[in-house]
């Protein structure tokens, strides 16, 4: 019973400093600026596909708010891509180029295509459309790029750039 008081004593007074740890906002009424940290892709998966629109839910965080944000998702599957792993398509160049059917962001209205940078965990399901072809159920190369309010323009850095690659599976959905 004493061992338990002691873990519940410790607990109660761990849990705070952990919570002021873990909170990124920064304090407007003295002025001070939160830390920056890089930004996080956890998770890009269940990929649905309806027509010339597919989906694919995220799991990310990033800091500094949401001016000069940017995000660009992509599905590419067929053609050249078909039979490659993530590890040579991940470093290949001109994979669109390669694919039977390609859809991303770039053709979505960008008031759709956003991210929230206020240091908290965010899951989004994002929305593409059709570059060429059309998906079909099977694997296609995934690109999950995100670029906070910190990412060098020049590209001269990976400062405020997070990424995510995989080999996802696409579900058509019938409607």
């Amino acid at each position: 019973m004493r061992t338990i008081r002691i873990l519940t004593a410790s607990a109660a007074l761990v849990a705070p400093m952990f919570l002021v740890g873990i909170q990124a906002p920064a304090d407007g009424a003295t002025g001070a600026k939160a830390e920056y940290h890089h930004p996080q892709v956890a998770f890009v998966g269940h990929a649905r596909a309806h027509g010339g629109k597919a989906t694919v839910l995220a799991v990310y965080r990033c800091w500094g708010g949401n001016e000069n944000t940017h995000l660009w998702v992509s599905l590419k599957q067929g053609g050249g891509i078909k039979g490659k792993s993530l590890k040579k398509l991940s470093k290949m160049e001109g994979t669109s180029k390669l694919a039977r059917a390609w859809y991303d962001t770039n053709v979505v209205d960008p008031s759709k295509v956003t991210i929230n940078c206020n240091g908290k965990w965010q899951t989004h399901r994002y929305t593409v459309k059709r570059e060429k072809g059309t998906l079909r159920n099977g694997k296609a190369f995934m690109q999950f790029c995100l670029f906070d309010s910190h990412a060098d323009p020049e590209g001269m850095s990976n400062k405020g750039f997070a990424f995510r690659y995989d080999l996802l599976r696409v579900h058509r959905v019938k409607r």
